[in-house]
């Protein structure tokens, strides 16, 4: 059977996360709110012993990051090993421009990613994807998110679809 958490996604928040006092009373209050889960993202840097700490104190779990790019590229073994103090199993990259003017095309994507994908893969951690709208051109007749889902191996990368995006987009949330 297929579940479905329902958490508290940091990055509408973010403005009240940039200072670690900020950040422990945002948790604090998303735990009163009700909420279990959480995705944390553009916060202020931490230490995954603070944030396990912080987690454990609110009765929150963390069930996915949006790990900054030069982290990931950087050393993704080490990301892993912080995931797993604060036991998280889903490392995601919240953003990616997908533009050839900027110096990011598709190919260098995937060439900067599967190889974090697998070092996270072999450090028993699961790498995520969030799309947006931008993942809906077509590159050779598919669409970016469809080129991602088919050069990643299903065991290396999965994807936290945000169907507000896939709208954006002009796809149909029902059918991704």
């Amino acid at each position: 059977m297929l579940l479905m958490k329902i958490g508290a996604q940091m990055f509408t928040v973010r403005e009240f996360t940039q200072t670690l006092e900020d950040f422990s009373r945002t948790l604090e209050r998303i735990a009163e709110i009700g909420y279990t889960t959480v995705q944390v993202s553009a916060t202020c840097p931490f230490e995954p012993e603070w944030l396990k700490a912080q987690l454990e104190k609110n009765g929150l779990e963390c069930v996915l990051t949006h790990t900054p790019v030069d982290r990931l590229q950087g050393d993704a073994a080490q990301v892993a090993k912080d995931h797993e103090v604060f036991g998280c199993g889903l490392v995601g990259l919240g953003y990616y421009s997908f533009d050839e003017e900027k110096g990011d095309p598709y190919e260098k994507f995937k060439e900067l990613h599967r190889p974090v994908a697998k070092t996270l893969k072999d450090n028993g951690k699961y790498f995520m994807y969030h799309n947006h709208d931008q993942e809906f051109r077509k590159i050779g007749g598919m669409t970016i998110l469809e080129r991602i889902a088919g050069d990643f191996a299903a065991d290396e990368l999965g994807f936290t679809l945000d169907t507000f995006w896939v709208q954006a987009g002009g796809g149909d949330p029902a059918q991704w």
